[in-house]
């Protein structure tokens, strides 16, 4: 029987008979199409009529669409998950690749006569029509008619009025099944239905035809299933919830060996009675495999790279105009996933911040690593599992909200970084000095903004300060950078104007809410350089490559690769790489981020990293966070370590131990600088490092004399005065 049996026919004893004269009268019509199809070459233009007629078969039941279960690979080739949809944990196996033990055990159970009758098999459909009038239930359905009515099943899907028609007691269901079946045998050779019936059938466990079933509870190839391995499978049609050996290990016991009579009854013959009697002595031997579907069994934070995986194909339009045309593609399955996850990296990246900050902490940590010049995540790890436990969470902490993460986070001073290129830009140097006072005037301040390049704002309500009243005095733009120096930037700002340094943080596809470069545009707050709009790791991670790739900006991608097991190949996010920065403002940036390594806030990072290296430090005022983001020349990478969910009134990382070690106070270049080093150390292990090709430039402090005004500007900048700006949120800025 298939897994949705013929329910009992209800009704009074007349009635069963009304019903079986209805049905004879209905097979009388088609005897001439179907009974001897396998015998009868021509039968006369009438024959032929009816031939026609019963050969109209629908598209996908001729040859259905099974789900089946897919697999998300890394780079190279390693499997990170398996996933499937409803009626998806399916592997289609050729028939040669299915033991012929299974299809005996199928013949002699549900269609002994299945090689002799063209669909019908007559004499067993007569025999249960009297059966069931006279009170009892037996079937008598060809394995073609059972295999019709597991593809109508399977179309109907979660749809409970099509579940109904394809299941129900009707004559009109149980014709169209006889239609369908002797079409079928037209169609195809008896190898071919068997194919496609072993391939169809459910099983249990929302398992789906004999190649997983014969994983699932024997951990074997459907070639290499025993005797009384296919008995046993074979009896589970019948019921498979009933006869699931595992759960019910008696009852399918009784019935693989009810099975194995059968493959010994005289009328198949295909073991001997001996044979089946001592099979019959055998336990059932199972070897039940785990059968997990889904991101969240993938190792650690693999999941959230594969979740990652998941909406991108659900987002993407060329997997189909709707959200629902999307699903549909994923649910099918049947695909071969491979993505741009380079194994040693994620082990690197996941070890470096399990390593500092614990599931339990506090705060949350998160890392995205990405190849410059390709766009490729190569990594994204964070200290919280995918669950609901304690120390889990489903949100990924490096994505945005379409990949399945949330709006990002304060960037802090890793901003800096743009409103030095646009001091570059306009033609100020590295070593470029404002005199700087502790304390800056915010009543004069202003900012011109892009929209209204006469107008400015300003936010009389914040009082930007640096970390000690040591920084006062001259500093070079170099200096300032190694420093992280609020003012020297806030300064600098009022030279540049925001729009300059909003636009070049666009043309490395710093955006809101989106890691791609597809969302908001940026704030342009006076607050701007500090780091008050929210971004994520991944995006910072690649607008910190965009640098390393000397202004060559590529999107960010994580699919490389989509096949079926056809063999087709569906399209994938072409590589968008194209120059967005001029090369001489990444270089001389890139020669000023790297003191900041090896003389400035980050330090740490040469304890775990020997190689060249460049990046900024950040954590906002309220210390609800620290960033590093950095690069070589190799790989990018930005390290976030923060409260995951931040309101206005929470305190800061301040006397709070993570991972074991008091902080005092948290900041970029104490914690998420060497959590850096030490990812980057063992992603690029093993790896020749490049190195590379500008000039470090010198961060010496110049003598504190006067500052030095840009060209066409007298000392004061803008307007003559220090002035203050507009922040709001949680204002960034440290170290």
């Amino acid at each position: 029987m298939a897994s949705h049996p013929p329910r009992q026919f209800r009704g009074s004893g007349p009635l069963r008979a009304l019903f079986g004269l209805l049905l004879i009268s209905a097979l009388a019509g088609v005897l001439v199409a179907g009974m001897a199809l396998p015998f009868v070459g021509t039968a006369g233009l009438a024959a032929k009529s009816a031939s026609d007629h019963f050969e109209d078969i629908p598209d996908d039941l001729k040859t259905p669409d099974l789900p089946q279960r897919s697999q998300i690979l890394a780079a190279d080739g390693s499997v990170i998950a398996t996933v499937w949809g409803d009626f998806g944990n399916r592997v289609i196996v050729p028939f040669d690749a299915i033991s012929p033990n299974v299809w005996q055990a199928l013949v002699a159970t549900e269609d002994s006569r299945f090689f002799e009758h063209g669909g019908i098999d007559l004499k067993g459909t007569f025999r249960a029509f009297f059966a069931d009038a006279a009170g009892a239930n037996q079937g008598g359905s060809s394995i073609s008619q059972q295999y019709v009515k597991n593809v109508l099943v399977l179309q109907a899907g979660n749809d409970k009025a099509k579940y109904a028609d394809a299941t129900g007691d009707s004559l009109a269901r149980k014709i169209r099944e006889l239609k369908y079946a002797i079409a079928v045998e037209k169609k195809f050779s008896k190898d071919e239905i068997l194919e496609r019936y072993l391939n169809l059938v459910p099983f249990a466990e929302n398992v789906s035809g004999i190649e997983a079933a014969a994983d699932r509870w024997f951990g074997v190839h459907a070639s290499q299933l025993t005797v009384t391995q296919a008995a046993t499978l074979i009896g589970m049609l019948k019921n498979p919830v009933a006869y699931d050996p595992y759960k019910h290990p008696q009852a399918a016991t009784d019935r693989r060996n009810t099975v194995l009579d059968r493959m010994a009854d005289p009328t198949v013959h295909y073991i001997t009675q001996q044979q089946a009697d001592d099979f019959k002595k055998q336990p059932l031997g199972l070897n039940v495999q785990p059968q997990h579907s889904g991101c969240i069994y993938a190792a650690g934070s693999a999941a959230f790279f594969c979740e990652y995986i998941e909406q991108e194909i659900l987002n993407n339009p060329i997997y189909g105009k709707t959200k629902a045309d999307r699903a549909a593609f994923f649910n099918r399955g049947g695909l071969t996933i491979r993505t741009t996850m380079d194994p040693k990296m994620e082990k690197a990246a996941e070890s470096a911040i399990k390593n500092n900050v614990a599931a339990t902490d506090i705060p949350g940590a998160a890392i995205a690593m990405i190849e410059p010049g390709t766009g490729r995540i190569k990594a994204m790890a964070q200290s919280r599992d995918m669950g609901t436990g304690e120390g889990q969470t489903y949100l990924n902490l490096a994505a945005d909200p379409t990949h399945g993460g949330g709006n990002g986070y304060q960037a802090g001073s890793t901003f800096k970084s743009f409103v030095a290129m646009a001091g570059l830009e306009k033609g100020l140097t590295p070593d470029y000095v404002q005199q700087l006072d502790y304390k800056i005037d915010e009543t004069q301040t202003k900012f011109t903004v892009c929209d209204n390049p006469a107008g400015f704002t300003r936010d009389p309500k914040w009082q930007p300060t640096d970390e000690t009243q040591g920084e006062a005095g001259p500093q070079t733009m170099t200096s300032a950078l190694w420093n992280s120096v609020n003012n020297y930037f806030i300064k600098l700002q009022e030279l540049t104007g925001l729009c300059e340094p909003a636009r070049l943080a666009a043309a490395a596809g710093l955006t809101i809410d989106s890691d791609n470069g597809n969302g908001k545009p940026l704030q342009q707050l006076g607050s701007f350089t500090l780091g008050t709009n929210q971004v994520t790791p991944i995006a910072m991670a690649n607008a910190y490559a965009t640098f390393a790739a000397h202004g060559m900006y590529c999107k960010p991608t994580a699919i490389t690769a989509i096949t079926d097991t056809s063999g087709k190949q569906y399209p994938v996010t072409a590589p968008d790489c194209h120059q967005t920065i001029d090369p001489s403002l990444t270089d001389q940036l890139t020669g000023m981020l790297r003191g900041v390594v090896d003389h400035g806030t980050a330090t740490k990072v040469g304890d775990y990293y020997k190689g060249q290296a460049a990046g900024k430090t950040g954590t906002n005022d309220s210390r609800l966070m620290t960033w590093f983001d950095g690069y070589t020349p190799n790989l990018a990478a930005a390290v976030w370590v923060g409260i995951v969910s931040p309101k206005p009134n929470d305190k800061g990382l301040v006397n709070v131990k993570i991972h074991g070690t008091s902080y005092d106070k948290v900041c970029g270049g104490c914690l998420a600088a060497p959590i850096w080093g030490q990812a980057m150390n063992g992603a690029l292990a093993g790896t020749t490092l490049q190195e590379f090709t500008v000039p470090e430039t010198s961060g010496d402090l110049p003598a504190p004399i006067q500052n030095n005004p840009p060209p066409g500007q007298t000392t004061g900048g803008p307007g003559g005065g220090p002035g203050g700006f507009i922040g709001g949120g949680f204002i960034g800025g440290q170290q």
